[in-house]
């Protein structure tokens, strides 16, 4: 009966050391996790904090660059230099521009369930997107803008998660491409027959219709180059 007591003994108390190192273990665990995720979240906070100062630095050099431009615009005299400034400011997306035109929504396209929901036969993605804008600008398209974001030669449409980032901003759907130009021709070219649309649409939801009057705005980013010069003319 000693032997036997003194071995239950023995084991309560290796239980009872194995429980203590234990505990002792998780809380350790539970502390180097709590200061990693304190870290992250420290790094994080200092990260958004510096996008908002570059986004607030870069508002007011466009600020900056559009007085100038202004100035330069009330100093000059030159019709003719006001007009070829205005066309290519025009052209380069910067000034916002309205006109006819047609509007595309573009949403995921869902289905019934089984069980009385909704199912999504597939996500809008940054090349269906791209599909439709090459389709726009192949028909005569002057200006176009998604979501409110001017299309530029410089933009940007890509997948980043589950949105789409245009213009370094991200986008969910639906989608709304606004594009000005001869109405019409615009329409017709994305219902065309095995077009773009016709093809799209059996996995997306999308409508078309044209407006009388759209409006786009303007190119709210900077354009800079830092490798690319312009050539200047060699003399003879």
């Amino acid at each position: 009966m000693k032997k036997s007591y003194a071995g239950q003994l023995a084991i309560s108390l290796v239980s009872l050391i194995l429980g203590l190192m234990l505990a002792a273990q998780f809380k350790n665990v539970q502390k180097v996790g709590g200061n990693v995720s304190r870290q992250r979240t420290q790094e994080l906070t200092e990260h958004i904090k510096k996008l908002e100062s570059d986004n607030e630095s870069l508002s007011n050099q466009i600020k900056e660059y559009e007085d100038i431009i202004k100035s330069y615009e009330n100093v000059s005299k030159d019709e003719t230099l006001v007009n070829e400034l205005a066309k290519s400011k025009s052209l380069a997306g910067l000034l916002p521009m309205e006109g006819p035109g047609v509007v595309v929504t573009v949403d995921n396209l869902y289905i019934n369930s089984w069980d009385g929901g909704h199912q999504t036969v597939q996500n809008v993605h940054y090349d269906d997107l791209l599909r439709l804008v090459n389709e726009l600008n192949a028909a005569g398209a002057e200006a176009i803008a998604i979501n409110n974001e001017r299309v530029i030669p410089t933009t940007e449409i890509r997948n980043a998660g589950d949105y789409i980032v245009i213009n370094t901003n991200r986008h969910s759907v639906p989608f709304e491409i606004k594009a000005i130009g001869n109405s019409e021709n615009l329409k017709a070219a994305l219902n065309l027959l095995g077009g773009v649309v016709d093809n799209l649409s059996q996995i997306l939801n999308i409508k078309v219709k044209t407006e009388s009057n759209i409006s786009i705005p303007a190119y709210e980013g900077t354009i800079n180059y830092r490798y690319a010069e312009p050539v200047q003319d060699k003399k003879s």
